[in-house]
């Protein structure tokens, strides 16, 4: 018996329904991949987000009333002092950090190669001298980030009454609470939960810890 092999069309039907299917198959595989890759990116960066946040809030915490430097005029010793984009206050370092004793601190929001940058830096208290932090190269904490303010809760001095406040003049003192706002921009939609940080005056004395926040449920004004 006479058999019959494929025409021609046949082939090049079968070859472009292979080539098609070959496509589909790549096709998924590369989008698999990707949403991979982004659900690992976008996990690691979550518990970038997440450290920081608990350490700047740590660091904050556990600010103590030491001298950074003493003006020589008056006489009025600073111990901590900040603005709308930076903080310095002196506080322990976590131990894989330091070398022990207290660290002069400082946190700032300077400008990066891709926006705004949250910056850590630190020198030891133990013979610093004023300038020196500025002089340290610093930690990046967050890049990328949109905007940000530093806030401090201190008392109005008319009303007595707590007020935050984007300056913290009373160098000699240490506020009630420090909060930082940072505007991260991503595409995932990630946000960065608002941090407030009540600072503990007396490291001795049992400090109970609760959020100080602006809201409907605790009413603290603030200065524009």
């Amino acid at each position: 018996m006479r058999q019959r092999g494929f025409t021609l069309i046949e082939v090049l039907l079968a070859t472009t329904l292979m080539g098609l299917i070959l496509a589909m198959a790549v096709g998924g595989l590369r989008a698999a991949q990707r949403a991979s890759t982004t659900g690992e990116a976008v996990i690691e960066e979550t518990n970038n987000l997440r450290v920081v946040h608990q350490f700047v809030r740590r660091q904050l915490s556990l600010a103590q009333g030491l001298v950074i430097k003493r003006e020589e005029d008056d006489e009025v010793p600073t111990r901590f002092v900040g603005a709308r984009d930076w903080v310095r206050f002196v506080a322990p370092m976590p131990g894989y950090l330091s070398y022990g004793g207290p660290y002069v601190q400082q946190l700032a929001i300077e400008p990066g190669p891709n926006g705004r940058q949250l910056v850590f830096y630190f020198a030891m208290l133990n013979g610093y001298v004023p300038g020196e932090i500025e002089q340290t190269e610093g930690i990046v904490l967050i890049d990328g980030l949109k905007g940000g303010e530093f806030w401090f809760l201190t008392e109005d001095p008319e009303t007595d009454q707590p007020v935050w406040d984007t300056v913290w003049e009373t160098v000699d003192q240490l506020p009630m609470a420090v909060e930082l706002d940072l505007d991260i921009e991503r595409e995932n939609q990630m946000v960065w939960p608002t941090l407030s940080a009540v600072v503990r005056v007396d490291t001795d004395a049992p400090v109970q810890r609760r959020e100080i926040r602006r809201g409907a449920d605790i009413l603290v004004p603030r200065r524009d």
